[in-house]
């Protein structure tokens, strides 16, 4: 149950490209020279990040602001610097159609940012960015690194918008050897929202072609690589790697995450990673380290919203020994306005990661040279912060970018140190307080097994006394009462971390997570007597509450 929810919130990290074929909607879209860095295109014309997506430049502010239409902005200077849009781009004199070549395909320049090589000043002007997007790793040269290109076959992309797809490698087992980087192969430049590279464990299964993988595959959810606009690659510090091969992880899992929005049945893609290994094995073996926040309830109409979680020091006790972090990365959707990490140690406080200009398409790699040092006993506060001024509904946690999320990843080493690799939080609870599937006596295996016999008991007793579906009838009460001596149904986080979790089994689970909220309204309540304002559960019983009473009638 809770493997299964991790292993799809990992999957979730992923970032959205936009719309790359708004580039054939003007002149020279694919054709763009970067301003300063000599051999490199500026695929997203319209973008600050010269490979797309995040924030725009002017040019991109002017195309969105006029119909997306290249004619309505052809004669304009989005730059300032004194050409028009259309003679940077090679159609001075307006008359491109889509399709059609323009009048000029040489000598162009970005219609986003003032050339500094022209001849008109740009003295105040805002000019591009000069920096390079080609990967550099200088360890991946080293004597004895070898690389694997680990890419789909030319695969076609549903005509629908969104689509997981999954395939496994299996990996060279004649020895062990550390990955220490890793580099994206990009294919359809117009559909790959995000790559993910995942470990898996031994016995996992063969996925021998591309499939559709649904968020989460079971055995594989040890999150190694990742691509995402804007990211040329991943290299890891020098004193560790992910270890690969005869004692390490011997199959990996490539997930790719297609954005069809045009709904184009005329795309293939065939991306991958290059992954660069090493048999001189590093210092330490690298793992993935992760906090954040899961119970989230993001009202419309707000311009702050804010939830906060902890990592206790009595999480990061059990540390074997000091961890190091190498790197991190924040993730939020769309709505995520500002994410922090905090780090208190020995009565001092740090920043890990600081985005208050978040961007879900342009997120930032935090890199710590030298390596960050968190000891056993230290905590960390994740912080985010959201805006939902357009929004016209409440947005709950979700997978979906039009739900939200609020973690942190961290690379860091050694692995060995950390049994459980994620101090994530649902409301006060936290999951690194779940060990060995215990917390305060509950035991979660059990408890989610219903063929257990004392589970079945509960259940049994509480869907006999209450009402899954109305309203709260006079023997319930005392059932509930009776069910909360379960060390699982404690009062409180506990109760609604349980059965938020039972509530996504199967439909006997569902009634029984309503069935318990079924006395919990008061005469001010909505007429069908679940609080909406509670959160989680009681949206899910809200849910369930129709499901039960329009789809399933038979069933009651």
């Amino acid at each position: 149950m809770l493997a299964l929810r991790i292993s799809a919130v990992l999957v979730c990290v992923g970032l959205i490209s936009g719309y790359g074929s708004y580039r054939d909607r003007i002149p020279n879209g694919r054709n763009l020279p970067h301003p300063c860095v000599a051999g490199e295109m500026w695929q997203g014309v319209g973008h600050s990040n010269p490979a797309g997506g995040g924030d725009r430049n002017q040019f991109g502010i002017d195309f969105a602001s006029q119909g997306r239409t290249w004619a309505n902005v052809c004669n304009m200077d989005s730059d300032g610097d004194g050409m028009t849009n259309g003679q940077e781009l090679g159609d001075p004199q307006c008359i491109w159609t889509t399709g059609a070549t323009p009048a000029r395909t040489t000598g162009l320049t970005h219609p986003g940012y003032c050339d500094v090589t022209s001849s008109q000043t740009c003295s105040g002007r805002v000019t591009a960015p000069c920096e390079s997007l080609q990967f550099v790793c200088p360890p991946t040269t080293e004597a004895g690194v070898q690389s694997r290109e680990l890419r789909f076959p030319r695969t076609q992309v549903p005509n629908t918008e969104t689509n997981y797809y999954c395939m496994t490698f299996d990996l060279d087992q004649s020895q062990d050897y550390h990955m220490i980087a890793s580099k994206p192969e990009i294919d359809n430049v117009d559909v790959m929202h995000h790559i993910l590279l995942y470990a898996c464990s031994d016995g996992a299964s063969t996925i021998a072609s591309p499939q559709a993988c649904g968020m989460a595959v079971q055995g594989c959810n040890e999150l190694i690589g990742l691509w995402t606009v804007g990211v040329s690659g991943q290299c890891l510090n020098t004193a560790a790697g992910f270890k690969i091969g005869r004692t390490g992880y011997k199959r990996v899992l490539l997930e790719f995450h297609w954005n069809n929005p045009e709904k184009r049945s005329d795309f293939t893609d065939g991306s991958g990673f290059t992954i660069y290994y090493t048999p001189n094995l590093r210092q330490y073996d690298a793992g993935v380290y992760w906090t954040g926040q899961m119970n989230l309830e993001i009202p419309p109409g707000r311009s702050r919203t804010v939830f906060e979680s902890t990592c206790p020091s009595e999480c990061t006790s059990r540390f074997a020994d000091t961890i190091y972090i190498t790197q991190g990365i924040n993730h939020m959707h769309y709505k995520g306005i500002v994410q922090t990490v905090e780090h208190f140690s020995n009565g001092q406080r740090s920043y890990l990661t600081n985005d208050q200009e978040y961007s879900y398409d342009s997120p930032k790699i935090y890199e710590y040279d030298p390596p960050i040092a968190v000891r056993p006993g230290d905590s960390l506060k994740t912080t985010c912060v959201y805006q939902s001024l357009s929004a016209t509904k409440t947005t709950m946690y979700g997978e979906a970018t039009s739900d939200e999320m609020c973690f942190a990843f961290f690379t860091f080493y050694p692995k060995q140190s950390v049994n459980r690799a994620f101090c994530v939080g649902w409301n006060d609870l936290n999951m690194c307080e779940i060990i060995g599937g215990k917390l305060d006596g509950c035991d979660l295996r059990d408890f989610g097994n219903n063929s257990n016999p004392e589970t079945a008991m509960v259940m049994d007793m509480v869907l006999d006394n209450c009402n899954p579906y109305g309203g709260c009838r006079q023997e319930c009460p005392a059932a509930i009462a009776r069910a909360e001596k379960h060390p699982c149904l404690a009062r409180g986080t506990m109760q609604e971390w349980m059965l938020n979790e039972k509530s996504e089994e199967d439909l006997k689970s569902f009634k029984f997570a309503a069935a318990m909220k079924s006395c919990s309204c008061t005469e001010d309540d909505n007429t069908t007597g679940y609080p909406y304002s509670s959160g989680g559960v009681a949206a899910v019983v809200s849910i369930v509450t129709t499901i039960l009473c329009v789809v399933f009638p038979v069933m009651l």
